[in-house]
C-alpha cells in the first residue's frame, strides 16, 4: 500500500494526488512562451513574481534568465528552442520546486548539467527536508545522500541500501561508481 501523509492513494481523489506530486524529466517539454510562464504552469493565476525567481534561483537558472534582454518576459521557442539543455532542465526543475509539492519526482533531471550546477541544485535538494524526493540517475553524484537508493538491473532491483552501504559491497553500484569517479569522491 502507498499512502501520502498517512492517506492511502487510493483514497484520494485523482486531482488530490496529482497537486502532491512536481515531476521532473529528462526530455524537458516548455511551451512556446515567456520563461515567466513555463515556470507558473499550473498556477497561473495564483503565483506571484517572487515565488518563481525564488525558484529559478533554487533552481540555478536566474542568473542566465536574467542575462536576457527581456529576462522573466523573454518568449521561448516551442520544447525550448533557443536555450541548451541544461537551461531546459534548470527552467524545468524551476517549475517543479515553485510548486512546493510534498513529492517531487526528478527522472534523470540534471543529466545536462554540468557538475557545479548539478551540485548547487543538490544542495537546494537536501535543503527540502518536508518533500519525499525520488530521484531516478545514471550520475552516483545524483543519489550519494539519498536515504535509501535501488540499483536497477534488467528492470529488477539488483542492490538496495545506502551509498556507503553499496559501496561496501563492491557490486554493481560500486563499479558505476570507480567507472564515474574513481575514487574521486572517497568513500
Amino acid at each position: 500500500m502507498v499512502k501520502l501523509d498517512g492517506v492511502d492513494i487510493r483514497d484520494l481523489t485523482l486531482k488530490q494526488l496529482r497537486s502532491s506530486v512536481s515531476v521532473v524529466l529528462q526530455d524537458v517539454f516548455l511551451f512556446s512562451d515567456t520563461i515567466e510562464e513555463n515556470i507558473k504552469m499550473g498556477q497561473r493565476k495564483t503565483m506571484q513574481m517572487d515565488a518563481i525567481k525564488a525558484a529559478a534561483s533554487s533552481a540555478q537558472a536566474s542568473t542566465f534568465i536574467e542575462k536576457l534582454d527581456e529576462q522573466y518576459a523573454t518568449v521561448i521557442g516551442e520544447r525550448g528552442v533557443g536555450l541548451s539543455g541544461g537551461q531546459k532542465q534548470r527552467i524545468s526543475i524551476a517549475r517543479a520546486l515553485s510548486k512546493k509539492s510534498p513529492i517531487l519526482v526528478l527522472d534523470d533531471s540534471t543529466s545536462a548539467l554540468d557538475m557545479e550546477t548539478e551540485h548547487e541544485i543538490q544542495k537546494t535538494l537536501n535543503g527540502l527536508t518536508d518533500t519525499t524526493k525520488i530521484i531516478i540517475a545514471h550520475r552516483i553524484s545524483a543519489v550519494r545522500r539519498a536515504d535509501e537508493i535501488i540499483y536497477l538491473e534488467d528492470g529488477k532491483i539488483a542492490e538496495r541500501g545506502t551509498h556507503e552501504e553499496l559501496l561496501a559491497k563492491k557490486g554493481l553500484y560500486y563499479q558505476t561508481y570507480l567507472a564515474q569517479y574513481g575514487g574521486y569522491y572517497g568513500s
